[in-house]
């Protein structure tokens, strides 16, 4: 029979691609570690690894094989912390990706709430408007501005918002009531680099604007912000963002708002583990009680 000892290492050779890595990883000797893969591949009758000089690699039925491997492995994770680890005392470590404007405007200042939560959780915040890649192995959990279209990843609505125009009160004395955007011909924007967006969320100013050219850029909405309060330029923010920054104006009269919506994102490996649907409950309460966002 298979056996959840072999499987788990064979998880961590696949992993890190080298027996000697497995072994020191789990702490076991390298000969150990390759007397198991050896019988997992004679109970399976399959190699599972092709031995390269470069590494381990798997094989088609080792790839196979590891989706149960991670399967079993999440079960044991999810068992382990739902009978020994709830509420207060859960314990680990949680690595949430999220966009700029949420993680720097949503969940940073909400941070003191999460670690009265959970005390015993170390909390990480990679903050990324795009994913590289949407690897089960980058994140626990993850907001993103674009729905994924992977199978890898349990992905739900989280909120609705709009991106609407914004600019310092002294910048917006030089125009006429803005109507439409035939009114901002010549006008300066502010808005994000050209690798700090997806394609189709990038576009968004353009939708609004056809005519609009940045005159600076910047890859973070705080940068924005700080050059439209200085009067640099129109920005096009989130409504949730820009109604409440000091020294910004909403440009009332302009009619178009782009909606938006942000994704939760967790890998299916993960989705049980009780670490995880605590912190994804921790957001939506933040979402909730920030009562800035359209939530569904």
């Amino acid at each position: 029979m298979i056996s959840a000892d072999d499987l788990g290492i064979f998880l961590e050779v696949a992993r890190r691609g080298r027996l000697t890595e497995a072994a020191k990883h789990l702490g076991l000797n390298h000969t150990t570690v390759g007397r198991h893969i050896a019988h997992l591949e004679r109970t399976a009758e399959q190699r599972l690894f092709h031995r390269e000089p470069g590494g381990w690699v798997l094989t088609t039925a080792g790839t196979r094989l590891l989706e149960h491997a991670e399967a079993v492995e999440a079960a044991v994770l999810a068992a382990r912390e739902d009978c020994l680890q709830t509420g207060h005392h859960l314990t680990g470590t949680v690595r949430v990706t999220a966009p700029d404007g949420f993680g720097t405007f949503l969940l940073i200042p909400g941070l003191h709430r999460l670690a009265r939560e959970f005390p015993s959780l170390s909390l990480e915040f990679v903050i990324a408007n795009v994913h590289a890649s949407l690897s089960t192995r980058e994140f626990d959990l993850a907001i993103a501005i674009e729905r994924p279209s992977t199978r890898a990843v349990d992905a739900r609505l989280l909120a609705n918002y709009e991106l609407r125009l914004y600019a310092a009160p002294a910048l917006l004395e030089n125009y006429a009531p803005i109507a439409s955007a035939d009114d901002l011909a010549d006008a300066p924007f502010l808005w994000y680099t050209e690798d700090a967006l997806c394609a189709p969320t990038l576009e968004t100013l353009f939708r609004a604007v056809p005519s609009a050219r940045p005159k600076y850029r910047a890859d973070t909405i705080s940068g924005q912000i700080c050059a439209a309060r200085q009067g640099l330029g129109f920005a096009f923010l989130p409504s949730w963002i820009g109604d409440r920054t000091a020294g910004l104006r909403p440009v009332e009269t302009f009619p178009h708002a782009v909606p938006h919506s942000y994704w939760l994102l967790v890998p299916h490996a993960l989705a049980r583990l009780a670490r995880v649907r605590a912190m994804a409950a921790a957001i939506d309460g933040l979402v909730r009680e920030r009562d800035l966002l359209d939530c569904p």
